[in-house]
């Protein structure tokens, strides 16, 4: 059994000092919370990552699987929530195997805003073993033009305040059926990853839409969520390119309504 997620507000109320039309005003703001999240597996103290305060439980299962801590849903046997005044602690029970797997890679570090390969160990580590995209994902130009026109509306945590990033698992007909927002990119797409993981979805039969650049790490997290195309909204880095070209992942960048660079095909 996982204990019920946080449901620690999103945001605070803070007061500004704005400048505008030649005039200083006092005003209130909304700005988006940043926490602490440790991540214990097996009683052994492994990452702390900075994160939006919610949709843990999905981030557990994302980030387990994205780095290659898990292979399946069933390899998480519990996981248990403790809020705390500066953060929040999580309590992960995997399979042996999977902790022997964990071993392998092992970080010690505090990453900051969802940083992808923060404290590996060893260059090495940073480009681990995947297995290639076995399928050709068709790009549909309409169909991403629908998500990007659709995305706006459905990121309750930027619309509030100004300042979280989004991934949306988007359907091949371009209907968004999954969104998830957190502060950190990184963290976003985990917290998608891992509601895919847990729900009824065929990562096949859709892609994946961020709002941020495509770096290396988010190329790295789509491909073990074996989704075969991810599309973003910003630029992608040298690197990403390289490794979407090596594990047979379609990547598309700079995207707008009626706009797409498509770097790998």
């Amino acid at each position: 059994m996982h204990q019920e997620d946080d449901k620690r507000a999103f945001f605070e109320t803070v007061t500004v000092e704005r400048y505008q039309e030649g005039q200083w005003r006092q005003e209130l703001d909304d700005v988006l919370v940043e926490v602490p999240v440790a991540l214990t597996y097996n009683g052994y103290p492994h990452v702390v990552i900075m994160s939006t305060p919610r949709d843990i439980v999905d981030f557990v299962y994302g980030f387990s699987l994205t780095e290659g801590v898990i292979n399946s849903l069933q390899d998480i046997r519990s996981i248990s929530i403790h809020p705390k005044e500066n953060g929040i602690e999580v309590n992960i029970e995997i399979t042996p195997l999977s902790f022997s797997r964990m071993e392998g890679r092992r970080r010690q570090m505090s990453a900051r805003t969802g940083c992808g390969i923060c404290g590996l160990d060893s260059l090495s580590a940073v480009v681990r073993e995947q297995e290639r995209i076995g399928f050709d994902f068709k790009l549909d130009e309409m169909a991403i033009d629908r998500a990007l026109k659709d995305s706006n509306t459905l990121q309750v945590m930027n619309q509030r305040t100004g300042g979280a990033h989004a991934a949306f698992f988007v359907s091949r007909t371009g209907e968004i059926l999954l969104t998830r927002e957190d502060v950190g990119r990184h963290v976003a797409l985990d917290k998608l990853v891992g509601a895919l993981l847990q729900g009824d979805y065929n990562c096949q039969d859709g892609f994946i839409l961020t709002t941020s650049r495509a770096s290396f790490e988010m190329v790295q997290k789509t491909v073990a969520a074996r989704v075969g195309m991810l599309v973003t909204m910003s630029a992608p880095t040298s690197m990403a390119i390289k490794l979407a070209n090596r594990m047979g992942l379609k990547l598309a960048a700079f995207t707008r309504v009626g706009k797409i660079n498509l770097y790998q095909g």
